[in-house]
Parts: structure tokens; C-alpha cells; sequence
């Protein structure tokens, strides 16, 4: 009886798991249901980058443990631009909802590690994901494409 029940229960398991539906779906990385990415520009003089970096990833580990959070990169250009001799840092979130991201926003402890960022200018803004092409197969048929060459 006990292997019966074990493998009924294997079996439930591996068919929710091996069929999912819209009310029934075990994804553990979900970005594909994100359509929505949250990208800040910060412009941080450049003798204060080394600690903007850190406290940067103090902010990082916070978000890591939010409701929601997927996934943040923090990219910074090569060189200061010309005119201020401030680097120009992007980062770009991405949260399961719009909702998980400002619920993280308003909370205390963002705050106090948000303003411990050395002399960062910042607004952060919600951008729609409009193409994207990582399921992008270039052995499809384009027929619309090809017939006007």
C-alpha cells in the first residue's frame, strides 16, 4: 500500500510539473511573465565610484530578499563623460509586478540604504519589454520579408 501511495503522489507531482496550465504554474525562474524592467540612471562623480559600488551592492542585497525580485544588473561606462567627469551607471530590475517593486521602495530600510548612495542624482523609471527576440528562431520562414527582395 505505502508504494502505491508514493507512487501516486510521484506521479501528481511530475504531471503538474511536466504540464502546467494558467492557474497552475510552477516556474521557478518566472521572467518570462515580467514584462516590465525598472532602469535608473545615477551619474556619481568620480572620486566617489568605489563607494558608490559598494553601497550599491548593500541596496542589491536588500532588493534580493524583497517579494517579487528577480533579477538587477549595475553597469557603468568606461570612462567619465567629457563636460562633468561623472560615470553614468544603469540599472536595470526586474521584479514579477510593478507592485513588488515600489512595495520595496517603501519601506524604511530602502530609504536608509538608498540615501547612504554617495551623491546620487536618480529616478527610477518603468520601461515595457516591446521586442524581445531570445526566442528569436532564424530558420522561420519570414515570407513577408523575402518577397519583396
Amino acid at each position: 500500500m505505502t508504494r502505491v501511495s508514493f507512487f501516486v503522489a510521484g506521479a501528481t507531482v511530475c504531471y503538474a510539473f511536466a504540464n502546467p496550465d494558467e492557474g497552475n504554474v510552477y516556474d521557478i525562474f518566472p521572467t518570462q511573465k515580467s514584462k516590465f524592467a525598472f532602469i535608473t540612471e545615477y551619474r556619481i562623480p568620480a572620486q566617489n565610484i568605489w563607494n558608490f559600488d559598494s553601497k550599491w551592492k548593500d541596496l542589491a542585497r536588500y532588493y534580493q530578499q524583497q517579494e517579487g525580485y528577480l533579477f538587477n544588473k549595475l553597469v557603468r561606462s568606461k570612462q567619465p563623460s567629457g563636460e562633468t567627469g561623472e560615470f553614468r551607471y544603469f540599472s536595470i530590475m526586474q521584479w514579477s509586478t510593478g507592485e513588488s517593486f515600489l512595495k520595496s521602495m517603501g519601506k524604511a530600510t530602502h530609504k536608509t540604504l538608498a540615501d547612504e548612495l554617495p551623491q546620487a542624482t536618480h529616478q527610477p523609471l518603468m520601461y515595457k519589454l516591446v521586442v524581445d527576440d531570445t526566442e528569436f528562431d532564424p530558420t522561420e520562414s519570414f515570407a513577408p520579408y523575402n518577397a519583396r527582395s
